[in-house]
């Protein structure tokens, strides 16, 4: 609670307390006043305030922590430590808080217990001034460890070095004028404390410990225990011993002495007839006495809390309890009652008020039903009951204490508890059987009882006995039995239920247990009927596939297939069935033979159709055979399959339960109850059929490979083994055994001979062939399989060879010879066998001249032994020999031997004999090849002379290459002729000649050479052919386009090419836009040869782009406006080369150029080539946005930004730059764009000039106008949205537009001047409407001189908005329409001409802007529509600090609110508030007018920037003058003045103005300002007060209650009486009311004679007007009737 809010609640002002320590020792602080988070807030600002993250946001993220993101987890995780480190940090910040003030507390408790003893020491001496101080006792509460383990300052920091504090000794206090004791017992009269009376003390009396009666011994406030004899001792300080004092011991004997002659005089008081309150009688035995030294008061207190809490008898047992009883018995016990104070007590107890408890007569320690202190009472307390329930009561004890002593009584039994459930479950029975289910049921309880059960429905029932007359309780499907049963404690019965189940649902039944105390309870049974469900699970095994066309079993549920498997092997299935039963089924299987039937699918099979006969072939089996299913559990069930012969197999195996309960008969009478069923049919069912079905296969044996075929031979005599596999592809393992091949000659067998091979598997075997003679052996080895019929067998083909005897080479060449010459070889034989060889070479045919001889000719070779033979050749005529020797091995294989010779003579020809030479050129050497051909293998020499040979050999030149050489054997050779004509007459007389060496007559050439041309050169662009010969040059245009943009290269090329092989030099220039290249800058090559490091890429790009512009200035210096320029300018244009001419256009102002290229090639004519270009583009550009080459005539984007309805007129300054060498004039129009506008084109018609020259005031200058301007000319206009006509009139009066001249103007490359004419119609595309508000260009027309600059002013004049309006965005543009004043500029005959004005395209410049009204948002701290203020006119009393006088001042409620500026225009506005409320002076302030009131900001202006805000205090200031109102009719009230009454009586003013914003625009906005001003109503609970008739001289009283509501207020009563003020008096008569509360007023009436007496009170309030009247009348009587006794 804050120091203001106190002041309120206490207005009074109260004494200070005695009790009350000094105000400079330590109180400790409330949490709240330590609050100091606005101190915090309004320091840090948004890093205290602002949100942080708390427990919620912390559970949210690391519930989103799923690992999909690292940085998430990553980010949870530190927020976790942060967050952990954080509570780890406020927890022992709180707990170091809470130790401070722990600390402060007890500090405060120390040190007012020492400023009550220093008090105490004082005696009467009041603290007043606050003088009286204690030590501070903080520093030896706070713990200094832990002040600095937290870094804070300790006590011991700041404070001197401090010893323990140790008591002084209470002083002894003298006062000879106060009586003796003697005195006060013979001597005065005045009255004495006996022990028994209580005598009143208006004043303190404090009494030293020398003072107090011996009587005092026995009291808690004995003065021996203030201060231990241990502390006097150590601070007594000794005294000098004086003569003949008595010693230490002496003075300790003395006391004894003196102490036991006043043992003799001291005698208790007897406190018996004392209520418990008083001073000696209330002292309890039980409660601990409290320290001697207490004041008077304080002790009275304590005694006045030991009375009401204490007790005086403590009644054992507090509570009467029978734990066991029966009926028809009476039970006694006893009720001691003990006195716990320290004065005899009587004592009466009120007995109970039910019949089944009675109270004896009580037994007491003496005579007089007395009970003294310490002693008990008793009382004996009968029990009759009359059933065995529960019984209470209780018994009243009424003693000389306030509170009376209440024993309760009860009689409760222990009531038996059984152990049976709740719920008996009988688990599950099939339907139709009967199931027997025991439960133990003990008697767990402390009392015999007696139960039955019986079925719910029965309950109640008059007589249980003919209710259970049976010893089951039956209710179907459940019985139980015993119905009826005693139980003692400990003992148990079994409790059996039959559950007998007629469907297959969950039943339960309720039964009720009675028990003869009256308890019942219900226990539910419970229990589930079952149907008997299988369910076949999964068998093993691959799946078979079923078989098309297959029958199946008419009654089978499932079927199972077994792979095929050769016979005498066995296979195995695991069937898992499920037992979806809660109960054990016993089972068996059985294998019968199928039922196959053929019927129609959904047809029922007839019954004749299904039999049962058991299978006859064992080779299914399924195990276990028989067994039990256990409950709701899975059975594995194994199925063999073994068949023994070749065919398919197919049975059915039948699951058969046991013992299966069939269902009962029902039985006609319904109504009957059916004893209970102790046994059912039962008989075994099939429940599952499988059907099984399996086939055999034979087996398949597979050898790989299948046949042993041995390639080539095999020399006799010697072993070979071959490998091959056998594959056993059959269902199972395989025998095999294998046979032997033995003859004479031969050996064949395979190895091993006998084995075993498993399934799928292969097996490798080697087959060992021997041959004992030179043939082919084609044999089949046989292997027997066990179990299968046919054998497998191996087919073998081999073959066997003898001796081999080979040659060193395969043939003999003996190559070309020349005719006469001989040659000889050699040649090796080789025995490549191990066996001896015969052999003999001879030729294969004889002759009778043979060309080849051999020696030697035979022989024999030994085993692998060789021999050489001489092959001798001698050719008889020129030919190709070819003949073969053959050579034979005995008992052996030969070979052949092939012979080869080439005899020939020399023989060289021309392929060609005649060289014809089509395309040749005077001057131009021309090659040509010929070709020479060696016909034989012999190598050729050959030579060419070097002089030609014929008639026009003379006017030529030949040279040949090579000139000699040797020619390979039959190989060609090409021979290049160079040829070299020098006259262009057909060459058809010359001749070449070339000797070859072994040749009789030399080789012959002829050369012809036919059109022989000169120099020729054609033009041509590169997407179109080369012009034929007599076609024009002229042709070729090179047309750069219409809509070239300025200051942008436009490259054309066209090609130059040289029709012959005739080289020849060229230049090309243009005619008038000539331009030449400077040379390049050799600084920056100086530069870079300095430089070692390479410039950056960056770098290099802005070197290469300021070169460029460099270049281009370069070009354009001649300030034409146009360059073209030609790469390459010069050149030599070689034999049939095609030259590319690039040929580039720069420009830097627009307008149409025409110009051609002088293009001069050799000794020919020069040619003119045209080029034509049309340049569009605005050279101008801004300084803000620099060069646009994109958009060259979009100016920049001005934005003049938001701004107040009707502000001031705000400018922006736009600089132009002109770089072109002409000047330029500028005429400006502003336009508005509407959004709604749906016009889609301008017409605009000029007299003479669109934009005429202006002076410097805006006027146009005066133009003369010539008669041309009346001839037709058709000028180049922007985007064909502008044309000039000629009006031309016919002689029928009719105006026509010329066509001719236009088609002449068309074919012309030239423009005329252009000239003016007199009406010119524009077309053009609307765009806005024209209008100087609220934008204006400023100047309209301005020239910009050529490379410089000019500046316009761009100029915003915001609108003024209407009331309804928010924001206004106004969008506009500029337009600057562009002309050249010079002739020369503007046009340069057949040259160049440059449109004006609205023929070219203006450069725009877009406007926007935006108008808002001025409006600030409001912010208040509540979220209402207005500032609320509370007052209450009690506020306006206020006590004077000087003479504690009240007064009524006026005061002030204060709020604030927030003004936010949320455009983006600043916003210039003063605040104005009406009466009662005032504006406070604002926290920013830019200006003020004078004002002489400096406390309110209502006539400041003030000036809030963008997105700021501005705090606004407005207070309500309440005044007296206010409470005026109240009293005014409703018609009088003031506007905005409103009195209100409230539901629980009151009444408030509410105050309702506004707060004025007033802004430079004169705009004005409000914020409603509301107050509610609490008035004050007093209401008297009487008008009037009659007395009626009192006795003369008497006073009567009558007591009037005062009502205050609304608010406090001060008041004073006045008595108006013309018959004196004694008469009539009211206490109080003065006071403050508190609203709810009121004040009892009493007035009394003393009358003085014998008459009648009237007077009126009057109430006085300041805040209440007008004042409350209270009639007064009584009658004065001199009657002793009305005499009051």
């Amino acid at each position: 609670m804050s120091v203001s809010s106190a002041m309120l609640e206490e207005p009074e002002s109260r004494e200070p307390s005695l009790l009350d320590p000094s105000v400079n020792s330590h109180r400790p602080a409330s949490r709240k006043s330590q609050d100091i988070s606005h101190v915090l807030a309004s320091t840090f600002k948004d890093l205290y305030t602002k949100d942080i993250i708390g427990k919620d946001t912390l559970s949210n993220l690391i519930k989103t922590k799923n690992g999909r993101s690292s940085y998430h987890d990553r980010y949870v995780e530190e927020l976790q430590q942060a967050h952990s480190e954080y509570s780890r940090r406020i927890k022992e910040a709180d707990m170091l808080e809470s130790h401070i003030i722990q600390a402060r507390a007890r500090a405060a408790a120390t040190e007012s217990q020492a400023y009550e003893r220093m008090r105490e020491r004082m005696g009467d001496i009041i603290d007043h001034q606050g003088l009286l101080t204690v030590q501070s006792a903080f520093s030896w509460c706070v713990d200094k460890d832990l002040l600095e383990m937290n870094n804070l300052i300790s006590p011991q920091d700041y404070l001197p070095t401090q010893k323990p504090r140790v008591e002084a000794p209470a002083s002894i206090k003298t006062n000879p004028g106060k009586p003796t004791f003697s005195y006060a017992m013979h001597v005065s009269k005045e009255p004495q404390d006996d022990g028994y009376t209580l005598i009143p003390s208006p004043e303190k009396i404090v009494l030293d410990a020398s003072e107090l009666s011996l009587t005092f011994e026995s009291s808690s406030d004995t003065p021996k225990r203030r201060n231990p004899p241990k502390e006097k001792s150590k601070q007594t300080i000794p005294r000098p011993k004086w003569k003949d004092e008595p010693s230490a011991k002496d003075r300790k004997e003395g006391q004894e002495r003196l102490q036991k002659l006043k043992d003799r005089n001291s005698f208790l008081r007897n406190p018996r007839f004392l209520p418990p309150s008083a001073q000696q009688g209330g002292t309890s035995l039980v409660r601990a006495r409290s320290k001697a030294g207490k004041t008077e008061h304080v002790r009275r207190e304590t005694e006045e809390q030991s009375s009401t809490d204490d007790p005086v008898f403590l009644a054992t047992p507090s509570v009467v309890v029978f734990p066991d009883y029966t009926v028809g018995q009476v039970y006694e016990t006893s009720l001691e009652l003990k006195n716990l104070t320290s004065a005899s007590r009587t004592v009466r107890v009120i007995p109970p008020t039910t019949p089944y408890f009675s109270l004896g007569l009580g037994r007491f320690p003496g005579e007089g039903g007395v009970v003294a202190p310490g002693m008990s009472c008793k009382y004996t307390v009968r029990f009759a009951p009359d059933s065995m329930g529960d019984y209470e009561d209780f018994m009243v004890v009424e003693t000389q204490a306030e509170h009376l002593l209440v024993v309760p009584i009860m009689a409760k039994r222990p009531p038996p508890i059984l152990t049976l459930p709740r719920v008996l479950d009988c688990g599950c029975c099939l339907i139709g059987g009967v199931k027997f289910v025991e439960f133990l049921c003990r008697n767990v309880g402390f009392s015999v009882g007696t139960f039955c059960i019986i079925p719910k429905n029965q309950w109640p029932a008059s007589n249980l006995r003919c209710v259970a007359r049976t010893y089951f309780s039956e209710q179907p499907p459940f019985a139980i039995s015993p119905s009826l049963f005693v139980l003692q404690p400990g003992e148990a019965l079994v409790v059996e239920v039959v559950f007998f189940p007629t469907a297959a649902e969950k039943s339960c039944q309720v039964f009720t247990v009675v028990c003869d105390n009256c308890q019942v309870k219900d226990i539910c049974i419970e229990g589930e009927g079952q149907l008997i469900a299988l369910e076949l699970v999964s068998v093993s095994g691959r799946k078979e596939p079923p078989v098309v066309g297959e029958v199946h079993d008419l009654t089978a549920d499932h079927c199972v297939r077994f792979s095929p498997c050769n016979p005498h092997s066995a296979q195995e299935r695991k069937v898992i069935i499920r037992n979806n039963v809660h109960l054990e089924l016993p089972f068996h299987w059985q294998i019968m033979k199928p039922n196959l039937h053929p019927q129609l699918p959904g047809e029922t099979p007839e019954l004749s159709h299904i039999q049962c006969h058991p299978t006859t072939d064992a080779v299914f089996h399924v195990s276990p055979i028989t067994g039990v299913l256990a409950p709701c559990q899975e059975q594995e069930f194994l199925m063999t399959f073994c068949p023994k012969e070749l065919q398919d197999y197919h049975s059915v195996c039948h699951l058969v339960l046991r013992d299966v309960p069939q269902m009962p008969a029902e039985s006609s009478n319904t109504g009957v109850l059916q004893p209970v069923r102790t046994g059912s049919k039962v008989s075994d069912v099939i429940v599952m059929e499988i059907e099984v079905k399996g086939s055999t296969e034979p087996y398949h044996v597979l050898l790989e490979p299948y046949a042993v075929v041995i390639p080539g031979e095999i020399f006799i005599c010697t072993t070979t083994r071959r490998q091959f596999k056998m594959w056993n592809h059959s269902r199972t393992a395989i025998n095999f055994q294998w046979e032997r091949m033995n003859s004479s000659c031969h050996i064949i067998e395979v190895e091993p001979s006998a084995g075993r091979i498993e399934e799928n598997e292969c097996f490798d075997f080697d087959l060992i062939l021997n041959g004992g003679k030179p043939e082919r052996v084609v044999t089949s080895l046989v292997c027997h399989i066990e179990h299968r019929h046919e054998p497998v067998t191996l087919e073998v083909e081999v073959s066997f060879k003898g001796p081999i005897v080979t040659l060193s080479v395969p043939s003999v060449d003996f190559g070309l010879l020349k005719f006469g010459e001989q040659t000889h070889t050699s040649l090796i034989l080789t025995n490549i066998t191990q066996l001896e060889a015969g052999w003999r070479l001879q030729e294969r045919q004889h002759h009778q001249h043979p060309q080849v001889l051999v020696e030697p000719c035979g022989g024999v070779l030994s085993p692998l032994a060789s021999c050489s033979v001489d092959v001798l050749f001698s050719p008889t005529s020129c030919q190709r020999y070819e003949a073969e020797l053959e050579l034979t091995v005995e008992n052996g294989t030969g070979c052949h031997l092939s012979v080869r010779a080439d005899v020939q003579t020399p023989q060289v020809c021309l392929l060609s004999c005649e060289l014809l030479l089509s395309e040749l050129y005077m001057g131009v050497p021309a090659r040509a090849p010929v070709t020479l051909f060696n016909q034989t293998l012999l190598p050729s020499h050959f030579s060419w002379r070097a002089k030609l040979q014929g008639k026009q050999a003379d006017v030529c030149t030949a040279s040949f290459e090579p000139s000699s050489g040797t020619l390979g054997p039959n190989t060609s050779l090409e021979i290049t002729v160079t040829f070299t004509s020098h006259t262009d007459v057909e060459l058809t007389e010359v001749a070449a000649l070339c000797e070859v060496q072994g040749m009789n007559a030399p080789l012959v050439l002829r050369i012809v050479a036919s059109k022989i041309k000169k120099l020729s050169v054609s033009y041509s662009q590169p997407s179109v052919c080369s012009p034929s010969d007599d076609e024009s040059p002229c042709a070729l245009v090179l047309d750069f386009g219409d809509d070239v943009f300025l200051k942008r290269a436009v490259t054309k090329q066209f090609l130059i090419a040289n029709q012959t092989a005739i080289p020849a030099p060229f230049t090309i220039e243009a005619e008038y836009f000539t331009c030449h290249a400077s040379k390049p800058n050799n600084q920056s090559e100086k530069r870079s040869s300095y430089i070692k490091k390479p410039l950056h890429s960056l770098q290099a790009k802005k070197v290469e782009e300021k070169a460029q512009e460099e270049l281009v200035s370069g070009l354009l210096a001649h300030g034409k406006g146009a360059a073209f320029f030609v790469l390459p300018q010069r050149g030599m244009l070689g034999a049939f080369e095609t030259q590319t001419v690039n040929v580039t256009a720069y420009t830097d102002m627009w307008g149409e150029y025409r110009d051609q290229l002088v293009c001069k090639v050799g000794d020919l004519e020069p040619t003119l080539v045209p080029m034509q270009m049309t340049v569009k583009g605005c050279p101008l550009y801004f300084q803000m946005t620099g060069p646009r080459p994109d958009d060259q005539n979009q100016g920049p984007i001005t934005h003049f930004g938001t701004h107040v309805s009707g502000g001031d007129t705000v400018s922006r300054s736009l600089r132009i730059n002109n770089p072109t060498m002409f000047d330029i004039r500028m005429d400006w129009e502003s336009y508005n764009i509407d959004q709604n506008d749906r016009k889609l084109l301008d017409v605009v018609v000029a007299y003479g000039g669109a934009f005429p020259l202006k002076d410097t005031d805006g006027n146009e200058l005066p133009v003369r106008i010539s008669g041309a301007s009346w001839e037709r000319n058709q000028s180049p206009c922007s985007e064909g949205t502008s044309s000039s006509l000629r009006s031309m009139t016919s002689a029928d009066g009719e105006e026509y537009v010329s066509e001719d001249e236009g088609e002449e103007e068309e074919t012309c490359l030239y423009p005329a001047p252009a000239k003016k004419e007199l009406i010119s119609v524009h077309i053009r595309p609307h765009v806005g409407n024209m209008s100087d508000y609220p934008y204006c260009i400023t100047p309209q027309q301005i020239v910009i001189p050529a490379k410089s600059s000019g500046t316009i002013h761009a100029s915003f004049t915001p609108l003024t908005l209407s009331g309804s309006a928010c924001e206004s965005r106004c969008v506009g543009l500029a337009l600057g329409f562009m002309s050249l004043d010079s002739e020369m500029a503007a046009c340069v005959p057949g040259k160049v001409i440059r449109a004006q004005g609205l023929d070219l395209e203006p450069v725009r410049v877009d406007l926007l802007g935006a108008v808002k009204p001025a409006a600030l948002s409001v912010q208040m701290e509540e979220d209402g529509g207005a500032l609320e203020f509370h007052a209450s006119a009690g506020d306006l009393l206020t006590a004077d600090s000087e003479d504690k006088k009240l007064l009524v001042r006026e005061f002030d409620v204060t709020r604030a609110l927030q003004l936010k500026n949320t455009s983006e225009m600043p916003l210039h506005f003063r605040l104005e508030a009406q009466d009662p409320f005032l504006v406070l002076k604002p926290q920013t302030r830019v200006r003020s007018s004078s004002s002489s009131n400096p406390t309110t900001g209502e006539s400041q202006t003030v000036l809030l920037q963008p997105q700021h805000a501005l705090q606004v205090k407005v207070a309500f200031r309440c005044s007296l003058s206010l409470l005026d109102h109240a009293e005014q009719a409703e018609e009088g009230l003031p506007p905005g003045v409103t009195l209100m009454h409230r539901a629980r009586g009151g009444r408030k003013l509410r105050f309702q103005q506004n707060l004025l914003i007033h802004y430079s625009n004169n705009s004005l906005q409000t914020v409603p300002l509301c107050a509610d001003l609490d008035l004050v109503s007093m209401r008297p609970s009487s008008d009037s007060i009659d007395f009626g008739f009192c006795y003369t001289g008497e006073t009567k009283t009558l007591d009037v209650t005062l009502h205050s509501h609304g608010a406090n207020t001060y008041w004073k009563s006045l008595i108006e009486s013309d018959e004196g003020q004694d008469v009539f008096r009211v206490t109080p008569d003065f006071g403050l009311l508190v609203p709810g509360c009121s004040h009892c007023l009493q007035i009394s009436f003393t009358p003085g004679d014998d008459r009648a007496f009237r007077a009126a009170v009057v109430l006085w309030s300041p805040l209440v007007k007008p004042p409350l009247t209270l009639q007064l009348q009584g009658t004065g009587s001199y009657d002793e009737v009305y005499r009051s006794h």
